[in-house]
């Protein structure tokens, strides 16, 4: 059965929820953003709906924006989001037919609300976009931390990915950070992210590929939202080495801007630097950059592997590299302008068709009614990636081996996939 009013959230991520609501309502579908907090970079809030997931909406944007030197504040604002978010499934289930979940979160995230959910017949399809569902030994996003929190990360993190799993929700994950799945998983890069191209760029700064004059610099833009996640200290010396040797080349690095301002900066640029130590060719920075026609220059060791890991999937066009390949990467963009042109134009292309609000809708439509193309589903048994996202390869091996110090194989919670977990243990092993 198709169905009709579908609800989108709770967590928004880089625009995924609002573009799956525009892509469903255009497909004629009843589709709602319920969104459990503000999201910091401007994507989206709870503005609209009834009074009580406004007040949910405000307790958890306070509980999250609260600091931990004041405790008793942000521990009530968290009771109370808790305790909104019980009415505020009630109220779901009353209003939806279907539920399509982000960030490995739901209204309640208990498997109560996943067994109610199953019974009452109602589809759920969830999104894992990275640290949800990425082991957190190889998590850049997780700072240094002692080895016993590593095991206790690692716990929780195997355990959100398997309550939805054994709660009967669709999982769509990316081949590089579904370490944790036992079933098989729809793979994202399928799926797609939903965004459209943009058509409204201000007088004098229109959309699409804008090559170099002659005699001036390339213009770069570095927008991170963790600077050390990003590898920005790194990326600022590549450009720093290339301009020593000549090369034209001007870098803005942003921060602490919204949505909008950072797509007004980069509607002026040449190229965007997204990222050092990506495990996707193309995520949140890099897709608004296709959506104005601007390329992308991204570094991660998931580079090496991707080809195959995608399984035919359609590979978004960004100039994809391995860290130590960065470098002489930017340099040969920097002397290409054509390439940039090209390569700008096609990921534009690749966003209004492949990732185009609709035609993603469309595919979740399909799954949230039973369908699995075939295609679609990769098993994760067959993941072999180790590097992670946001940290050298390095850093992430110490922290395997950290780990293991401390809790042996078993750390790792890769019972279920032995040969990857061998994997993880020689690659710890290998020399400095």
């Amino acid at each position: 059965m198709t169905p009709r009013r579908v609800l989108v959230g709770p967590t928004e991520v880089a625009g995924i929820v609002h573009g799956l609501v525009s892509g469903l309502t255009r497909l004629g579908h009843r589709a709602e953003a319920v969104l459990e907090s503000e999201h910091p970079f401007g994507y989206g809030s709870q503005a609209g709906g009834p009074r009580l997931l406004r007040w949910w909406s405000r307790s958890g944007t306070q509980a999250r924006r609260l600091p931990w030197r004041r405790p008793l504040a942000k521990g009530l604002a968290a009771a109370a989001h808790l305790a909104l978010a019980w009415p505020v499934l009630l109220w779901a289930l009353w209003r939806f037919d279907a539920f399509v979940f982000t960030y490995g979160r739901s209204l309640t995230n208990t498997r109560f609300e996943l067994w109610l959910l199953r019974v009452l017949r109602r589809p759920v399809v969830v999104f894992f976009v990275g640290s949800d569902a990425r082991p957190p030994y190889i998590n850049g996003a997780l700072p240094g931390e002692p080895a016993a929190r590593l095991a206790r990360d690692s716990r929780r993190t195997k355990r959100r990915v398997r309550r939805f799993e054994r709660g009967g929700a669709v999982c769509v994950n990316a081949p590089a950070t579904a370490q944790f799945h036992e079933a098989p998983v729809v793979n994202w890069f399928v799926v797609g992210f939903p965004r459209d191209a943009v058509d409204d760029a201000p007088e004098g700064a229109a959309a699409g590929p804008g090559p170099t004059a002659p005699g001036k610099p390339l213009r770069a833009v570095h927008s991170p939202s963790n600077p050390r996640v990003k590898g920005t200290a790194q990326i600022q010396a590549v450009v720093a080495a290339l301009r020593a040797r000549g090369v034209a080349i001007e870098l803005a690095t942003l921060s602490g801007l919204d949505n909008a301002q950072v797509l007004a900066a980069l509607r002026g640029c040449d190229l965007v630097l997204d990222q050092l130590y990506a495990d996707t060719p193309m995520a949140g920075l890099a897709t608004e950059a296709a959506q104005l026609g601007k390329p992308a220059l991204v570094g991660g060791y998931f580079a090496a592997g991707m080809p195959g890991a995608l399984q035919g999937a359609a590979v978004p066009p960004s100039c994809f590299v391995r860290p130590q390949d960065f470098e002489s990467a930017l340099e040969a963009l920097a002397h290409d302008p054509g390439r940039l042109s090209a390569l700008g134009a096609e990921a534009r292309h690749f966003v209004q068709t492949h990732w185009a609000c609709t035609a993603v809708a469309a595919r979740v439509l399909r799954l949230l009614q039973g369908e699995r193309p075939a295609g679609w589903c990769f098993d994760p048994h067959g993941v072999r990636y180790l590097e992670g996202c946001g940290l050298p390869a390095e850093a992430a091996r110490e922290r395997v081996r950290r780990l293991l110090a401390h809790g042996g194989p078993a750390a790792l919670q890769l019972g279920d996939k032995p040969a990857l977990e061998a994997a993880f243990v020689a690659w710890a092993k290998e020399a400095r």
